[in-house]
């Protein structure tokens, strides 16, 4: 993840600093590597929790109908990025999960921090949401796709953050 789409977590995280971390949409783990690295350098204990379709992600259907761009991830990929985590910060533990969130993600979790960039659909992010609902902090990435931006702003509550770039938006939900 480019530095200036970092600033908005890093400032979230000085803040709570969260120790459970959850991420929908996990790719090649750049931003998994990237979050938990830094949340380790604070002197935090940290486990990340990352959801993805990885490789199974193979369809221009499937990106279509998710209206995702980046096409699909890579589990070695990213397991090889965290494991690199895992050396240099012995007190880092994580969890890959791969397939889609609808039939691997269905009993809700609370996390201490949660990161939802995962299929673009409503239907996808109101299901990733669901299973995440209890958890105090919440990032929606993409905010400005109308199926996110409709979504978010049916929930309430939320506080859009700082814009990272002329188009990229994205949307704070904190629970208290």
């Amino acid at each position: 993840m480019k530095t200036i789409r970092l600033e908005n977590f890093y400032r979230i995280f000085d803040k709570y600093k969260p120790q459970r971390i959850c991420e929908i949409g996990t790719h090649n783990g750049r931003s998994a590597a990237q979050l938990s690295s830094y949340l380790l350098e604070m002197g935090l204990d940290v486990e990340y929790t990352g959801y993805d379709m990885f490789d199974a992600a193979n369809t221009l259907e499937f990106h279509k109908a998710e209206h995702n761009g980046k096409g699909a991830g890579s589990f070695e990929t990213a397991t090889e990025r965290l494991a690199e985590v895992q050396k240099k910060f012995p007190n880092f533990k994580f969890t890959l999960i791969q397939g889609n969130t609808h039939d691997t993600f269905t009993i809700p979790c609370k996390f201490d921090f949660a990161f939802i960039d995962g299929g673009h659909s409503y239907e996808t992010v109101k299901h990733d949401y669901e299973m995440l609902k209890e958890t105090p902090v919440i990032v929606f990435d993409d905010y400005q796709i109308n199926e996110i931006y409709q979504f978010v702003n049916e929930i309430g509550n939320f506080t859009e953050l700082p814009r990272i770039g002329p188009k990229l938006r994205q949307a704070l939900k904190i629970h208290t």
